[in-house]
C-alpha cells in the first residue's frame, strides 16, 4: 500500500509539472486568496487536513471532522494597503453532516491618472476604490467510513471604480481516510462556475481561477501534523506545498511550512511560520502567520476562533 501511495503521489506531480498556455489570463483571481491563519503558515497545504471552521476555503468536505460549534475571523494585510478579510460560522447539524456560511472580501484604493493628447502621463487626478465580496454555503457530509464528501456554492462581486462584475462558482472536495490510520488523502476542485455581469455593456467573459489541489495530512500522534499539497490553478504553474505543526504546550502550537513554486526562485519566498495561542478557559483560539514573498515583501494574517461547548 505505501509503494503504491508513492507511486500515486509521484504521477500526480509529473502530471502537473506542465504550464498551461493560458497562464495569468483568468478573471476574478482574488477567488485565489484563502484565509487562515494557521493555514498560512503552514504555507496553505491544508487540503488533507482542513479539521476547523476554515475548512471551507481548503476542502470543505473536512468540515464533518468539528465536534462542534465554530466561529472564525481572520484579518490579512495583503501589499499595497490592500485589506483582507474573512468570516465563518460552522455548525454540525449531526455527526454525520455540518453546514457553515462564510464571507471573505478585500478593498484598497489607487490613484486616478490622467493621461494627455498623446496617451502620455499628465497628472493624478485623486482615488478610486477597488474591491472583492464572497459569500458562501458550505455543506460537508459523511458517506462511508472512510470517505466524506464536500461542496461549496458561492456568489462574488467585483468592483472597481463604477464598474462591477459578478460570478457564481461551486467547489467539490472529498476527505479519505487511507488504509494507513495516521494518513488521510484531500482532493479539491474550486471555482468551477459561470459569470452573471460583465464590466462592459459588450460582455466580456472572465474566466474564473480555476483550481485543483491534492493534499495528505500524517498525525502519528497528538503532538503534530505534517502536511504536503500538490497545487495546481488550471491557468498557471503546479505548486507543491509543504507544513508542519508541532504542540509545544497545550496552550502553544509553533507551525511552518514551504510553497514551491517551480517558477519561483527568490531567496526565502514561500517560506511561513507562525503561532497558535490556545485559551481554552475561553474556549478561544489565537493564530498568527507570517509569510515571504520575496522581494515583494512580507504578509501577516491573524485568525480569531471561537468554539461553541
Amino acid at each position: 500500500m505505501k509503494y503504491k501511495l508513492l507511486i500515486g503521489i509521484l504521477i500526480l506531480v509529473s502530471t502537473l509539472q506542465a504550464v498551461h498556455n493560458d497562464a495569468g489570463t483568468t478573471g476574478f483571481t482574488f477567488f485565489k486568496l484563502n484565509y487562515s491563519a494557521r493555514a498560512s503558515a503552514m504555507a496553505n497545504s491544508y487540503t488533507g487536513l482542513s479539521n476547523d471552521a476554515n475548512a471551507v476555503f481548503f476542502n470543505p468536505a473536512g468540515l464533518v471532522q468539528l465536534s462542534s460549534s465554530q466561529a472564525s475571523i481572520t484579518y490579512m494585510n495583503y501589499f499595497e494597503d490592500v485589506h483582507c478579510g474573512s468570516a465563518v460560522y460552522a455548525f454540525p447539524r449531526n455527526e454525520y453532516s455540518t453546514i457553515a456560511i462564510f464571507s471573505k472580501g478585500l478593498t484598497t484604493n489607487e490613484e486616478r491618472t490622467v493621461a494627455d493628447e498623446m496617451g502620455n502621463f499628465s497628472e493624478i487626478a485623486g482615488t478610486f476604490g477597488v474591491s472583492d465580496f464572497i459569500a458562501g454555503i458550505s455543506y460537508g457530509r459523511y458517506i462511508l467510513p472512510n470517505l466524506d464528501f464536500g461542496v461549496n456554492l458561492k456568489y462574488l462581486h467585483e468592483s472597481l471604480d463604477e464598474s462591477s462584475a459578478s460570478a457564481i462558482a461551486f467547489d467539490l472536495a472529498i476527505m479519505h481516510q487511507t488504509t494507513q490510520k495516521d494518513l488521510k488523502l484531500g482532493i479539491s476542485f474550486r471555482n468551477f462556475g459561470k459569470q452573471l455581469s460583465y464590466y462592459t455593456e459588450s460582455k466580456y467573459e472572465e474566466n474564473l481561477p480555476k483550481t485543483i489541489s491534492a493534499g495528505f495530512s500524517y498525525h502519528p500522534n497528538n503532538k503534530y501534523f505534517l502536511t504536503l499539497d500538490v497545487y495546481k490553478p488550471l491557468d498557471n504553474v503546479f505548486t507543491v506545498k509543504s507544513g508542519f505543526e508541532y504542540t509545544l504546550h497545550q496552550m502553544l502550537d509553533f507551525r511552518i511550512g514551504y510553497s514551491y513554486n517551480s517558477g519561483n526562485y527568490e531567496q526565502f519566498s514561500g517560506l511561513s511560520s507562525g503561532l497558535g495561542f490556545n485559551i481554552s478557559q475561553y474556549n478561544m483560539k489565537f493564530d498568527y502567520a507570517i509569510v515571504s514573498y520575496g522581494n515583494l515583501g512580507l504578509m501577516h494574517q491573524l485568525t480569531l476562533n471561537y468554539l461553541f461547548e
